[in-house]
């Protein structure tokens, strides 16, 4: 499906999926009408297409004609009766082929799952596509602005938006402006670092093996943004964890002000540039700028984001997420692998996790399902317990198998 096709279903999806917890599914295609036809109908109950038959009946005629020669007598020649002509009108029935059922799946458990953070949570949203189609759509709440929230409303997403960075630093590699496999160029960033950091590779900091700090709690303390806090925490060598996995927003935040260097543009307007508009999407933003009406709101106010920056600086809706997560390339992909992405038995994707917001984005069936849902709230704790609920939902639906995740890194 082009991208503008699919700009337009999620457009339209999104459109009716509004309310406290709506749900809505792609309209029906229209058929023209026919004297034999099978017309297909969403079942608003189920989401199943429904299949319905006409049957027409039509006068059919036929002609024989029949010639008789009887056997020869024994006392002259053979005696022929004349050829008579017959017309017959018969009525022949014809009834068409009933079209086979919808082979998409219904997903009551992930319906179900959704009610269950909805209900918890002074906001919820969720996206599910299954080969580009939003088979699932659903919010709760209100935007800031005081309208009902929809899977389109931009939220706090905290670590997903690592995922979003991720994808921005792929493209600008595809087009030769940053080259992964290549040290990471602190002098060209305006960085003095410990001269240890001097071979430490771009895809190290994608994949959480530079060795670089975690000061966990510094993220959210102070004032100042990220390009003025990350080098506070190089003037040391790198730990000795160096070349093992260790999560750590330093190294995303560090890949933000990369981009924005070498993208010659600011974080948010590469993802945009380089990620959503090419989909038609509107895109995410930074938490730099504020919030905007059109937000569903964070109770503990954006500036506590502004040290993060690419590693958990972004505001976007889970509709928007799935998008650029479904339409990934191959190339994306070898840019975005473990450990810089979590992996287990139905897949791969990312978690975020920060007080008042848990999100969780996942990739089934080898890309072919994305869901990636995202609470304004607290329940649960942890956007890998939101992934908990939402991905052995979807893969129960899907018939992939069911279970708690066995998810890796932790």
């Amino acid at each position: 499906m082009g991208v503008t096709r699919f700009a337009a279903v999620v457009a339209a999806l999104t459109l009716t999926a509004c309310g406290t917890t709506t749900t809505s599914s792609a309209p029906a295609t229209s058929m023209p009408a026919t004297t034999e036809s099978s017309v297909s109908q969403s079942d608003p109950g189920t989401g199943q297409d429904q299949r319905t038959t006409s049957t027409t009946s039509s006068p059919h005629r036929s002609t024989t004609t029949t010639a008789t020669t009887t056997a020869p007598s024994t006392s002259g020649p053979p005696i022929v009766v004349p050829a008579t002509t017959t017309t017959t009108t018969t009525a022949t029935t014809t009834t068409a082929t009933t079209a086979p059922p919808s082979t998409q799946p219904v997903f009551a458990a992930t319906e179900a799952a959704f009610e269950t953070l909805a209900a918890a949570n002074r906001a919820a949203s969720l996206t599910v596509l299954r080969d580009g189609q939003p088979v699932v759509a659903r919010a709760s709440g209100r935007t800031i602005d005081g309208n009902p929230a929809r899977p389109d409303s931009p939220m706090v997403v905290a670590s997903l938006s690592k995922l979003v960075t991720a994808l921005v630093i792929a493209r600008l590699d595809q087009r030769g402006a940053v080259d992964i496999d290549a040290p990471v160029p602190w002098g060209e960033l305006g960085i003095a670092t410990h001269p240890a950091w001097s071979d430490v590779t771009v895809r190290e900091l994608l994949d959480h093996r530079s060795g670089m700090p975690v000061v966990r709690s510094s993220w959210f303390d102070g004032s100042g943004d990220c390009a003025s806090f990350v080098p506070t925490i190089l003037t040391t060598s790198p730990t000795d964890t160096r070349g093992t996995w260790r999560y750590s927003n330093g190294n995303y935040c560090a890949l933000g002000l990369l981009a924005a260097q070498r993208g010659g543009a600011p974080l948010d307007e590469l993802a945009r540039e380089l990620v959503f508009e090419p989909l038609g999407l509107r895109g995410p933003h930074l938490t730099k700028n504020g919030q905007e009406p059109t937000d569903i709101g964070y109770s503990l106010g954006v500036g506590r984001f502004d040290r993060l920056g690419g590693a958990g600086g972004f505001i976007a809706s889970t509709s928007d997420l799935a998008g650029a997560l479904a339409t990934m390339s191959a190339d994306d992909r070898l840019s975005m692998t473990w450990p810089g992405v979590m992996t287990d038995q139905y897949g791969w994707g990312h978690t975020g996790t920060v007080d008042g917001a848990k999100a969780c984005a996942w990739s089934l069936e080898g890309g072919r399902t994305v869901a990636v849902a995202a609470i304004a709230g607290n329940a649960p704790g942890s956007g890998g317990a939101v992934c908990d609920q939402i991905v052995p939902a979807v893969a129960a639906d899907l018939g992939l198998g069911a279970g708690p995740p066995d998810r890796t890194p932790a």
